[in-house]
This record gives structure tokens, C-alpha cells and sequence, in this order.
């Protein structure tokens, strides 16, 4: 049993709502202009807007987009620099319980803007991450470890392959 489950009053149903809810949450281009068309129609025949209103109103919306799109990119940095990390994440089991888990992270997968994290074999949502961890002396960093298995494997073999080489030579007249 892992030492940091604990279960809280949250159902599964509540869980399971959050996970259904939309991913949309502002506005988009089409969106934008679906208002600016509804202004233009709406707008006073004997007083109507500027050109330069629109122009401002489209300039301030790409400016948001744009730093959105740069949130964006900037979480899925933060995100892939997990790989390798001791983490702890929590998500609701099957009964409904908060199920707290520890591990390294294995990979990471992005869906869009929806990033998914890969620790003991089991997929979390980046937003599941309750805490980072530097991975302590006692803990193998995932990747070192291969690397160093491979730099091993390696010696050997290039052992193996002189001592071939002076018994080869030796038994020679």
C-alpha cells in the first residue's frame, strides 16, 4: 500500500465532472469576429464606429493571442523538463479516493494544450503535479543509470576484444 494515499470527501462524481468540463475557456479569432460583425449590425446608422476602433480592437486581441499561444509554449518547456524528475502527483481512483502517488517522470505526451505525464506507468495530467522533487543521492537519475550501463557494456566489450586480440598474437610462432 502506498504510504501517501488519502482519502477526502470529494466524490467521484465531482472528479469526474471536472474532467468533463471544457477545454475552451476564452475567446478565439472566430469568436472575435463573430462580435465585431454583431457590433457593425447593431451599431447607430447616425453615429457609427471609427475604422480605428476596430483596427485597436483587433490589435489588442492579437496581442492576447499572442501571449497565450507564448503561456503556451512556455508550460510545455516546463512540462518536458519533468522527464527524469521525482515528482509527486495526485488523481481520483476508481472509488472516488485521492490517490497520491511518487515516482520519476518516464515521458511526458502533449494533446494540443493538454500536457500528460507518465509516472510508474500510469498517465497524470500536468495540472495533477502537486510537487517536484531533486532526486536524491539514494535515488538513480532513470537516465544516468542507462548511460552508465551503456559505458559499461562498452568496456567490456573493448576488454573483451584485446585480451582476444593478444591471445591471438601470443600463440602465434
Amino acid at each position: 500500500m502506498n504510504k501517501y494515499s488519502t482519502t477526502y470527501p470529494a466524490s467521484k462524481e465531482e472528479a469526474d465532472y471536472s474532467k468533463l468540463q471544457t477545454k475552451k475557456t476564452g475567446l478565439d479569432m472566430n469568436d472575435f469576429l463573430n462580435l465585431i460583425v454583431a457590433q457593425m449590425s447593431n451599431q447607430d446608422p447616425m453615429n457609427p464606429m471609427e475604422n480605428t476602433d476596430f483596427i485597436v480592437q483587433m490589435a489588442q486581441f492579437s496581442a492576447l493571442e499572442a501571449m497565450s499561444d507564448l503561456r503556451e509554449v512556455s508550460m510545455q518547456g516546463q512540462v518536458t523538463s519533468l522527464i527524469g524528475k521525482n515528482v509527486v502527483v495526485a488523481d481520483y481512483n476508481s472509488r472516488g479516493e485521492l490517490d497520491i502517488q511518487e515516482g520519476i517522470v518516464q515521458r511526458v505526451t502533449l494533446h494540443g494544450s493538454e500536457a500528460i505525464l507518465y509516472v510508474n506507468d500510469k498517465e497524470y495530467r500536468y495540472s495533477n503535479v502537486m510537487e517536484i522533487k531533486e532526486i536524491s543521492k539514494k535515488e538513480e537519475n532513470p537516465v544516468e543509470k542507462i548511460l552508465t550501463d551503456i559505458l559499461e557494456e562498452t568496456k567490456k566489450a573493448n576488454k573483451t576484444t584485446t585480451d582476444t586480440e593478444e591471445n591471438q598474437e601470443v600463440e602465434q610462432p
